[in-house]
């Protein structure tokens, strides 16, 4: 009997798995009715209303214009609007102006600057390789990637396709090679004792399990050891998708010296075309070297020259060479080097060699493309000329190997189509495959999340049977169909909708019934409000001080940080090199990223090492972070730059004018009466300690940047 009772229910388990929701194919539902047609702007707010509707609850007013076109910003392209921007929209703020401003961002170049970061969180991209050795790697060109891809609205089939095989792509180039640095981004273990072979299967293991998170919502890993316990995925699927990774090289190599505890870095590179940016740049360094040098010798020339024959003669005895080389009349750079390090080492001249030296070392650094540990090359994705036989990995132990099994995807899913080529390049496509039930429900799904903060579905990397079932399926299946077909794939196209919808427009202000009915916001009863990422934070910050650059793309940027900030991190060059004029107030997304000591500011923040793929950032509240805002040396800049853009900008103005001011450039709204009053007490409070306006506007400009609602969209 108890035989029989486990069949039955092995039995029920299988066509539980069989059945479930996010492995039938969406289809588009009929679109509800809904009473408050007037509130209906498209199809979402007909599937949001309704679902509120039937569950007691009102729609919330729309989002004052203020706030709602900051939100956009935010959301869009991560940093605030201008006061002339907001202003623009208050004297005009219909859906249709508003729909004219979402073109607009959408069509911005740091449109991609913004919604590039959640991917690279996808991707886990880091300047770095990982573990105590913790080695820099050149992979930049893939980030760079990824933001021009944004911007441009490469579609998402093919976005996948580039980013898992585009070396496979046939005459693929530098661009598509470049996309599969996605796959490059696991941790690499160079340190002693490491088995080659261990860690290149690690590897391939992260990215089984990154792919299978990424698109396909579905935590496979938990079948690299065993069966999966929960949903229709066996060890045996596991390997076979492992198979589609498995013709890779080794990245580490021990050194041929004998010394088998030492390992080097031979994975696959390939040289990335300079901008003409940088070529010019490296063309002007180069032309500076030799005006330098130049300089250098004749002002050589000249100390030779003022020598008497007195000095040079007692200078011959213990310097005979560099004396003859003074009295000559051609002294090239090289002799003058020479004749500076022997006759004029300890001279009252000595200051004035040296700073022109220092000269021609910087510029000849900037000609090779300056002091850095990272380089112009990004590592890709290549096969192997022979490829290697996959095994099952019993209880996930590559020195344990079961039975072989060839290239393929999960048997609970569509089939891998014939015609379709055994590798990563047919099993990109398979993915974005039009009868893919996940690929296109997990993309929209990440999207409203990124919008929202939550998902339809809450568990994003997980769509099985213990991840949380979608509050609003029929929205999520005919947002998936449309993606896929109406909007061929198209990611601006999706947000566009997203973001027009009075769904998204509406107040993120608490009401009573939502706090009842409602207290998650499960129904969309009001507006998105949370706070920025750690990046968006730092950029939001920047903006609002006036010292946001706005130059794009290139090699990660070191913004100011303590001395000796690596000094115990890893065992691989741990210089810190601060970055120089406007590379100090770029975005965040150009932060270089040390696996093992990512920047301050943004771990406090919660930005992830990236060792693995992260999927969603804890958003959490500490003591940490208020301080990180009041003592980061970077944001005590930004506040001083805040305080004198409002000295600036508002001179002819009385204070309430000045502290209106002040607050609308951070929040793109006037400040009630009991906060302006809040901010008339702290600049008087200020001015009357220090007896200095600088100070007091300062005290202002920390208060702002400091307010919950500034690091809040």
């Amino acid at each position: 009997m108890r035989h029989l009772w486990s069949i039955l229910l092995a039995v029920s388990v299988v066509t539980a798995k069989e059945n479930h929701w996010s492995y039938v194919i969406p289809k588009i539902s009929k679109i509800p009715e809904v009473h408050s047609h007037d509130w209906v702007t498209n199809e979402i707010d007909s599937f949001i209303l309704s679902k509120m509707e039937r569950n007691g609850l009102k729609q919330s007013d729309t989002q004052s214009p203020e706030r709602l076109i900051r939100r956009l910003y935010l959301d869009l392209v991560g940093v605030p609007p201008s006061l002339n921007e907001v202003d623009s929209f208050l004297l005009d703020p219909s859906v249709n102006h508003y729909s004219e401003i979402v073109d607009k961002l959408l069509s911005s170049k740091h449109f991609g600057e913004k919604w590039a970061i959640s991917w690279l969180d996808l991707a886990r991209y880091a300047d770095s390789d990982g573990y105590q050795r913790d080695g820099f790697r050149n992979v930049w060109p893939y980030r760079d990637w990824v933001i021009r891809s944004l911007n441009e609205d490469m579609p998402y089939d093919q976005f996948t396709i580039e980013q898992l095989a585009g070396d496979l792509i046939v005459n693929a180039t530098e661009s598509q090679k470049i996309a599969t640095g996605f796959n490059r981004g696991p941790t690499l273990n160079l340190e002693a004792g490491t088995d080659p072979e261990e860690d290149r299967v690690k590897q391939v293991v992260d990215r089984v399990n990154t792919t299978a998170t990424v698109w396909l919502g579905t935590s496979l890993e938990c079948a690299q050891c065993h069966d999966h316990k929960h949903d229709p995925f066996s060890i045996k699927d596991y390997y076979s998708m492992f198979a589609f990774f498995n013709n890779t090289p080794i990245e580490g190599k021990r050194r041929p010296n004998g010394n088998d505890a030492s390992m080097d870095y031979s994975g696959v590179d390939i040289k990335v075309t300079l901008s003409e940016k940088e070529l010019m740049i490296r063309k002007s360094a180069e032309e500076s070297v030799a005006l330098n040098q130049l300089e250098y010798v004749t002002k050589v020339k000249e100390l030779c020259d003022a020598l008497s024959d007195e000095k040079l003669n007692q200078l011959k005895e213990k310097h005979p060479k560099e004396v003859k080389l003074a009295k000559g009349d051609d002294i090239s750079y090289k002799d003058a080097l020479a004749i500076d390090k022997v006759l004029f080492k300890k001279s009252e001249s000595a200051g004035i060699l040296t700073s022109l030296k220092a000269k021609i070392t910087k510029n000849q650094s900037r000609a090779k493309g300056g002091k850095f540990q990272i380089g112009y090359t990004s590592r890709v994705m290549k096969e192997m000329t022979q490829e290697r036989k996959t095994r099952v990995l019993l209880r996930g132990d590559f020195t344990n190997p079961g039975v072989e099994v060839v290239a393929n995807t999960p048997s609970s899913l569509p089939s891998f189509p014939e015609d379709f080529p055994k590798n990563r390049l047919g099993l990109a496509r398979w993915i974005v495959a039009k009868d893919n039930p996940l690929t296109s429900r997990v993309a929209v799904n990440r999207v409203w999340s990124e919008l929202f903060g939550r998902g339809i579905v809450k568990s994003i990397e997980d769509f099985g049977n213990k991840g949380v079932a979608p509050t609003h399926p029929d929205l999520l299946d005919w947002l998936a169909v449309t993606f896929q077909s109406t909007d061929h794939w198209s990611l601006k196209k999706l947000i566009k909708r997203i973001v027009l919808s009075s769904t998204y427009r509406q107040s993120s202000k608490l009401n009573a019934d939502a706090q009842r009915l409602d207290p998650l916001n499960e129904f969309y009863s009001r507006g998105p409000r949370n706070r920025l990422s750690a990046e968006l934070i730092r950029d939001n910050a920047l903006t609002i001080s006036g010292l946001l650059s706005k130059k794009m793309y290139g090699r990660p940027v070191r913004p100011k940080q303590p001395n000796n900030f690596w000094r115990v991190i890893g065992e691989v060059d741990n210089n810190y090199y601060v970055s120089e004029g406007e590379d100090l107030y770029r975005r965040g997304i150009y932060t270089i990223w040390r696996r093992s000591a990512h920047y301050p500011s943004f771990a406090n923040f919660d930005a992830p090492t990236r060792g693995a793929c992260s999927v969603k950032r804890e958003s959490s509240n500490t003591p940490l972070q208020a301080l990180t805002l009041l003592n980061d040396p970077v944001f005590v800049e930004m506040a001083e730059a805040f305080s004198k853009r409002i000295m600036k900008e508002t001179s002819e103005m009385d204070t309430t004018q000045q502290l209106d001011h002040a607050f609308r450039l951070a929040l793109s709204r006037s400040p009630g009466s009991r906060e302006l009053e809040a901010l008339k007490k702290i600049y008087f409070t200020a001015l009357d300690t220090d007896g200095s306006s600088e100070s007091a506007w300062f005290e202002i400009a920390t208060t702002i940047l400091n307010l919950h609602e500034t690091i809040t969209k």
